[in-house]
């Protein structure tokens, strides 16, 4: 068993990566169209151009978490450095100088989006390998990951509810209210992270059994791990459309809902306190019915949430916003819970078959699978916005036209809608359970 110190402070660390993902994802197309002056295309292309450098960089920081040997375990020397790069990467990108070339803001950016990417991979693809080392029970996966979505939720209250406000009360494209966002998250998200670097301390770790070849090689095996490539063809479906939305929220507030940015304060207190009392409920709903179908009961719900939206307009009532909030949430506690403790499961079929552990590099071709859809979102969006004739510096009454309403729906509820069908088929075709995984662990010893 996980000790409850171990569960929580490792669970910590998830508040740090959530409010770096999402605070970038939520207001970095805002940011930097509406503030630093950049065309929405080319905003769009800077995040996702900079999501290409994890082609390289997951692996190769999964394969080496793999092998490396230290007297305090393969992972967490890597979680310090994330820490350092992925707090300082926050804070670069909210403070970004507005320069007269605009070419030379955008070089800027990119860099800084370099260095997050760099920092997000060097913390992340450890952090998510330590479950399938730290224990073997196929349901305390469940467990330890539901301490995870409790400070996810709370990550994610932080950027998109707090960070929000701020902007609300200091001025939704004022410079100063995004460095303030930039130096007070990453405060947070460096002692969040740290938590999780001393407080792991104690975890139980292994070393045995890593093959060392070419990291890339390595990919070779996965191929073969069918359950594996079903999970993350669903999950890559499925943040396609979240980022998708998560880039438009703070435009389709503004210019679809036209409504002020404290909306989303209430709507994040919503999300993040039905997301965290659904969660103990799903883990022992998994139980009774089995992952994979706790995993569609999430999945149908986010469907709802999310093709709803097409039925709002101007001036939505607070309350239908709220609804849909709760929704929404139910679906991304399942979403998360059920999906990192599957993804679990399919690293142990793989090292009870083989005998090789390779934990990192799993995790490695998720976590750039996550990155590389969470990058896709702003590329959608910015494309749609620009075909819609959104421009930098309007006003806001210039803004308002229909075709500009269309691209928003696009990206909160046309994406996320069809994304979120093509997942559900995907994910009826996931067939690993706890007996598959018990029979492979009693031919293996």
């Amino acid at each position: 068993m996980i000790s409850q110190r171990i569960r929580v402070c490792w669970g910590t660390g998830a508040l740090g990566v959530a409010l770096l993902m999402n605070a970038v994802s939520v207001l970095g197309l805002f940011y930097l169209v509406n503030v630093l002056g950049i065309d929405p295309l080319l905003a769009g292309a800077l995040i996702f151009l900079t999501k290409l450098l994890d082609v390289v960089s997951d692996p190769i920081v999964g394969g080496w978490s793999d092998r490396v040997k230290t007297s305090v375990g393969r992972r967490r020397p890597f979680l310090l450095a994330g820490a350092f790069v992925s707090a300082l990467a926050f804070v670069l990108i909210f403070t970004t100088p507005v320069f007269d070339w605009k070419w030379l803001t955008a070089s800027y950016v990119f860099l800084a989006l370099l260095m997050y990417t760099v920092g997000y991979t060097l913390f992340n693809v450890p952090y998510m390998a330590m479950p399938a080392e730290m224990t073997d029970s196929y349901h305390e996966r469940s467990a330890i990951h539901g301490y995870r979505m409790v400070f996810i939720a709370s990550g994610v209250f932080l950027a998109t509810s707090i960070a929000p406000l701020v902007l609300e009360n200091l001025g939704r494209e004022n410079w100063d209210a995004y460095a303030v966002i930039g130096a007070g998250g990453g405060a947070v998200i460096l002692a969040a992270m740290l938590i999780t670097w001393f407080g792991t301390a104690g975890a139980r770790f292994t070393d045995a059994g890593v093959e060392r070849i070419n990291v890339f090689r390595q990919f070779r095996p996965i191929l073969g791990n069918p359950h594996f490539l079903r999970l993350i063809a669903v999950k890559a479906a499925q943040l396609i459309g979240i980022a998708s939305s998560q880039a438009t929220v703070v435009f389709f507030v503004s210019f679809y809902l036209k409504l002020p940015l404290t909306v989303l304060f209430y709507y994040g207190i919503v999300v993040t306190i039905v997301s965290t009392c659904s969660t103990p409920l799903l883990v022992a709903i998994s139980k009774r019915i089995g992952k994979r179908e706790t995993y569609l009961l999430a999945a149908f719900c986010y469907l709802a949430g999310v093709s709803s939206w097409m039925l709002a307009g101007p001036g939505e009532p607070l309350p239908l916003i709220l609804a849909r909030g709760a929704i929404i949430a139910v679906a991304a506690s399942g979403n998360i819970v059920m999906a990192m403790s599957m993804l679990t499961d399919t690293i142990e079929f793989d090292s009870s078959r083989t005998g090789i552990r390779r934990e990192g590099v799993y995790t490695a071709v998720y976590s750039f699978v996550e990155k590389v859809t969470f990058a896709t979102g702003p590329l959608i969006v910015g494309w749609a916005l620009r075909v819609a004739g959104f421009e930098p510096g309007l006003p806001e009454i210039q803004l308002w036209t229909p075709e500009v309403s269309r691209a928003l729906l696009l990206g909160m509820s046309y994406v996320p809608t069809f994304m979120g069908c093509v997942a559900i088929l995907l994910l009826t075709r996931y067939r690993l359970t706890d007996k598959d995984l018990a029979k492979l662990r009693a031919a293996s010893s």
